[in-house]
């Protein structure tokens, strides 16, 4: 296993940049299931939302985080030149389950001749969660994944869930990770042990100090969203 590499970013930037990546790239694609032609020549990215969606849609009003900005996030995402792949997730969703139709989901686009390189699943808490249970699903050393404020601290009930994640299912990962969290997050925090728990081929952890906490996530920052395309354009 490659070392891991532990960034501390400090990012206090103010007006905080919204419009998404700064970086500049041919239009991708926008697809809720793979599309019906799959051009193995493209960069795949599966992205996965957090889990307020799934209680409260797209436009209720987190009372201290605002709107999910879930549209602008996919469409960033598709700027930066990938096929997007992402479902809005309705109701309590059961994460394991949910993770077999991610991986099913992966395979298919292996299957038709994309590179795991090219292929990146990317997911924002119960998101990052369902990433990481996709990931060990697949056990492919290839893929790439983007870890969003997906491991949660211990104590709080994200946390718990993130215990039994480690002590059954993260010796089974494998691939490239990359984690990226905010220092003030009470939520979520290091993936680190996880990883360090398994064979993966290369990772790394982004630091971030916004100050916002777990709601850095839910809007298409150009502060973690270059972070994470840079991850998935990267070759291993």
């Amino acid at each position: 296993m490659r070392p891991f590499r532990s960034a501390l970013v400090g990012v206090i930037l103010l007006p905080l940049a919204l419009a998404g990546s700064s970086r500049a790239a041919a239009a991708g694609e926008i697809h809720p299931d793979l599309p019906e032609a799959v051009d193995p020549a493209r960069r795949h990215l599966l992205y996965l939302h957090g889990a307020w969606i799934e209680q409260g849609g797209l436009e209720l009003l987190h009372p201290t985080h605002g709107r999910y900005e879930y549209q602008a996030i996919v469409r960033a995402l598709e700027e930066s030149g990938f096929v997007v792949i992402s479902e809005v997730r309705k109701g309590e969703t059961d994460a394991e389950a949910y993770a077999k139709k991610v991986a099913s989901q992966v395979r298919r686009l292996l299957e038709q001749g994309v590179p795991p390189s090219q292929v990146t699943v990317m997911g924002h808490s119960k998101g990052g969660m369902i990433a990481l249970l996709a990931a060990s699903e697949l056990q492919e050393e290839k893929l790439n994944f983007v870890i969003l404020a997906g491991c949660g601290r211990r104590g709080s009930a994200f946390g718990r869930s993130f215990e039994r994640f480690l002590e059954e299912r993260a010796a089974r990962l494998r691939g490239r990770f990359l984690s990226i969290y905010d220092a003030s997050d009470e939520v979520a925090g290091s993936c680190r042990e996880a990883f360090e728990r398994a064979a993966v081929a290369e990772s790394a952890e982004v630091v971030l100090e916004t100050g916002l906490g777990h709601a850095l996530f839910w809007s298409s920052r150009a502060v973690w969203i270059d972070e994470a395309v840079e991850w998935a354009e990267a070759k291993p």
